[in-house]
């Protein structure tokens, strides 16, 4: 390398050269999120830690949530050098939020395989009872959770409660509660379950990122609400199970009306009722007391004529107002199509017309942007493609 004057162009190359033989693929890096963007439906942001910082491009994302600065997250992708700038980034094909380590790596593996069997899916999920007779809790009998939820109940509006009193955390407390949720299935007296414990680190909470507690929550017969640590907090059982609350307090109040809520509906039914009556009695004797004295009686044809003319009217009436109001809305419908379509960011593509994107994702504006063997993105009324450059000229 010291034996000649290498040009810029040079100097990039052997460098790309050297990370495409590293073979930086598909793996994972944590950090936080900074500098985020998006352009043209892609995302341009920042990892960082205290010590470094990787720029990273995402293409085409389907995230089901958004990315924002100063979020944790671990990501996976391929790291490129971008010759045109002469920076290396990551190429990102996965985000998830949270987690460190060989535990979030863990997490991601039983959370994707249960949810490719299925074990997620809403048509699973079992409505819970409006009021239940009695409700199984699966929590530390020492916990702050038990006297949350005892708490919130009494207030609420009270019925039994069925401890099965576990451990939350360690190893352990994966067979207790696989064995808590069989015991309270098999005594048949609960009709609605709450699996839940205070906040903790994300170490604290994996006896619930577990297979095992899973499976036997998507085995229940009996409802189950999971309410794991804090609002934020997010475990695999919040996923597989009929209902999840954000903290045990908020299960509590999940499983059981506000009493005084549910007496006011009685009275309301109960006020409605008698009104109802009253209502239909005064009718019928209004109805029964005009019967004796209507002309009609008397003079039926003569009534019923004059009701037929006056019938005939209103429907002219009514025919010519649905015509005015049918003309007066198609106009109003096309002027609104007019105003929609002359404002259609994406009309131009219609014509034939496409937009070109570095991969970088700026606006391809001249080919001096470029060089043989670049990719670009060229986008099209119906989808966008992958270039790549072979012949330029102005």
């Amino acid at each position: 390398m010291l034996k000649k004057i290498y040009s810029v162009g040079e100097i990039t190359e052997y460098i790309k050269k050297a990370i495409n033989e590293a073979n930086i693929n598909d793996v994972w890096v944590e950090g936080e999120i900074s500098n985020f963007r998006m352009a043209i439906g892609h995302y341009f942001f920042y990892l960082k830690d205290e010590n470094a910082v990787l720029r990273c491009v995402m293409f085409s994302p389907s995230l089901p949530y958004q990315l924002k600065n100063g979020m944790k997250v671990v990501i996976k992708g391929d790291v490129r050098v971008y010759e045109r700038k002469g920076i290396y980034q990551m190429y990102v094909k996965d985000i998830k939020i949270g987690g460190v380590g060989e535990l979030f790596l863990k997490f991601v593996e039983i959370r994707e395989k249960l949810k490719k069997e299925g074990l997620f899916d809403e048509r699973h999920k079992k409505q819970l009872p409006k009021i239940p007779s009695m409700i199984g809790i699966i929590t530390s009998p020492n916990g702050a959770a038990i006297k949350d939820i005892m708490h919130v109940i009494e207030r609420r509006f009270p019925v039994p409660l069925l401890l099965a009193p576990v451990r939350v955390q360690g190893e352990e407390a994966i067979k207790e509660i696989v064995n808590a949720i069989k015991m309270l299935n098999e005594d048949g007296r609960a009709d609605v379950i709450i699996v839940g414990r205070g906040g903790g680190s994300w170490e604290d909470l994996m006896p619930f990122n577990s297979e095992e507690v899973a499976r036997a929550i998507f085995e229940s017969s009996i409802p189950i609400v999971s309410a794991i640590g804090h609002e934020t907090d997010f475990t695999i059982s919040d996923f597989v199970a009929d209902a999840r609350a954000p903290t045990p307090s908020a299960a509590a109040e999940l499983v059981v009306p506000d009493k005084k809520d549910v007496e006011r509906h009685i009275v309301g039914i109960a006020s409605r009722m008698i009104k109802a009556m009253e209502t239909k009695k005064d009718m019928a004797s209004n109805f029964l007391n005009g019967i004796v004295n209507r002309k009609a009686l008397k003079y039926p044809y003569e009534l019923i004529s004059d009701k037929i003319d006056e019938c005939m009217k209103v429907e002219e009436r009514m025919i010519k107002a649905i015509e005015v109001w049918n003309e007066r809305l198609k106009s109003k419908m096309e002027i609104m199509e007019e105003r929609l379509n002359s404002s259609n960011p994406y009309r131009i593509l219609e014509k034939g017309y496409s937009i070109a994107m570095l991969e970088n994702g700026e606006l391809f504006k001249s080919v001096d942007d470029v060089e043989i063997g670049d990719d670009i993105w060229v986008i099209v009324k119906d989808g966008e493609v992958k270039c790549k450059v072979k012949e330029k000229r102005k």
